[in-house]
């Protein structure tokens, strides 16, 4: 993603990574871990091609 930035000049402030690639489990199942350690079910927002070539255009990310 930072390629992305640089090369089509669209400021990264607004882009949320996690939004797009959260965190993933690991080998340890939720069950097994103690609380403070449980991994929340979150799904990924799709980033399409359509999110990039708008942001590019405006030159900013415009997606939350």
């Amino acid at each position: 993603m930072n390629d992305y930035f640089k090369r089509f000049n669209v400021k990264s402030s607004e882009f949320e990574f996690l939004l797009y690639w959260p965190y993933g489990k690991g080998l340890l199942p939720n069950f097994l871990r103690p609380l403070s350690q449980k991994v929340p079910e979150i799904s990924p927002k799709p980033l399409t091609v359509r999110t990039l070539v708008e942001s590019a255009k405006a030159g900013r990310w415009l997606f939350k």
